[in-house]
């Protein structure tokens, strides 16, 4: 019953054009789940359960068995308590957020439009665009392409498009990171997040190789590579149409666009240099450049490592545990209300994982309400009170996991 053209919401399989066509939202998140089961999607982006009785009779193609044996009550009830906080219709971005999107994007444009119209390849000046660069990911793409920024679609789309300008794909992105991993976080077969390699064990059912007994330490220099691996993969997947799981069939109308957009990135960051650079070495224009993705890749994977990866951290391997308890279990949080301005709210990724679709300028205000619903339930909620802790925390962790045992 479930195909490629279909999406399933409880029990109930509906035709996922016709429902993409009449989603609030826009259609580009109903087509990402398109062959597969949405109901927890719903459920954590709506805040509420899907209102079958609206839908036509036109929509529902039939039935099929619930992936969810039973409702997660205790979500609801969390659901419940931020919105007597934090109604749906206040969850998204105020208008003193768009300063922060016009300081960035203006920084960012300026920066490399000076970089290049003065042929100034230096290494400090590409270090700090890539900064740029991985706040504009943290801050903007991140929000957007979750739908979080706006009730408006077009707005969330047009900054979402923001993630292909820093040489990413929000296609890509968006069925790596909200239909895979922000469903499935931690899940031992289904994260694509915890894939890991021979140099990295981030799964504990993945076999073990020497190397990874040194993962504790060599993490963080490899790290420095993400910046250079996810512009290639990001090719690549688009290409395939696949990352870790096939893509939906309603995206590939996005492929062309897509690879335009690395095609634009290539040639700002590959061609332009060769043409414009005034240092005599091609060489040495291209060694400059490096520190772009350097920078840049390190600093977006850096805070995402840390906050999945501490000691206690659960994983998940298709238990029948509910939504709320999983994604506490696997998430952590860091800091506090600064950071979360700078890093646009990804050190409180609890609060972020169980309401996507909350702008991150409200973490700060739900993370106590959400720490003593858990508490109060037994639910571990792992705050750190420093980076540094955190990262102890992270390089303990990844020597356990990189022991044989």
């Amino acid at each position: 019953m479930l195909s490629g053209k279909t999406i399933q919401i409880d029990d109930i399989v509906y035709d996922a054009d016709a429902l993409a066509n009449i989603h609030p939202g826009g259609p580009l998140f109903v087509q990402a789940f398109a062959g597969r089961d949405a109901t927890t999607a719903f459920l954590s982006y709506h805040r509420r359960e899907f209102p079958h009785h609206k839908m036509t009779d036109e929509m529902k193609i039939g039935n099929a068995s619930p992936l969810q044996k039973k409702k997660d009550t205790e979500y609801l009830e969390l659901c419940a308590l931020v919105e007597t906080i934090l109604p749906r219709t206040k969850s998204f971005a105020p208008v003193s957020y768009h300063a922060k999107v016009l300081f960035l994007l203006c920084a960012s444009f300026g920066l490399e439009f000076y970089i290049h119209r003065n042929g100034m390849y230096t290494w400090y000046l590409t270090g700090l665009l890539g900064w740029l660069f991985a706040l504009i990911g943290l801050n903007i793409q991140h929000d957007a392409n979750h739908g979080a920024i706006s009730r408006n679609p077009s707005v969330n789309r047009m900054l979402g498009l923001s993630q292909n300008w820093i040489g990413g794909s929000a296609i890509d992105w968006i069925h790596q990171h909200v239909v895979q991993h922000h469903i499935e976080t931690n899940n031992v077969d289904k994260d694509p997040d915890i894939v890991g390699n021979a140099l990295l064990r981030f799964n504990p059912t993945k076999p073990f190789t020497t190397i990874q007994g040194f993962q504790h330490i060599s993490l963080f220099f490899l790290l420095t590579l993400f910046g250079f691996t996810y512009i290639v993969d990001s090719v690549k997947h688009n290409v395939e149409q696949f990352h870790f799981t096939k893509y939906s069939g309603l995206l590939y109308r996005y492929r062309d666009q897509e690879l335009a957009s690395m095609l634009v990135f290539a040639v700002r960051w590959l061609v332009l240099p060769g043409v414009l650079s005034t240092t005599s070495s091609i060489t040495e224009t291209y060694i400059n450049i490096a520190p772009l993705f350097i920078v840049g890749g390190t600093y977006l994977s850096f805070f995402f490592v840390i906050s999945h990866n501490f000691e206690g951290v659960q994983y998940d391997n298709n238990s029948d545990v509910g939504f709320l308890r999983k994604q506490v279990a696997s998430s952590s949080n860091v800091g506090g209300r600064w950071l979360c301005f700078i890093n646009g709210g990804l050190n409180y990724q609890i609060e972020h994982h169980l309401f996507p679709r909350v702008s991150h300028i409200h973490y700060p205000t739900i993370a106590p309400f959400v720490k003593e619903f858990c508490h109060s339930r037994g639910i571990p909620y792992v705050h750190f009170p420093t980076i540094w802790d955190n990262v102890l925390s992270c390089s303990r962790h990844m020597y356990i996991m990189g022991q044989k045992r």
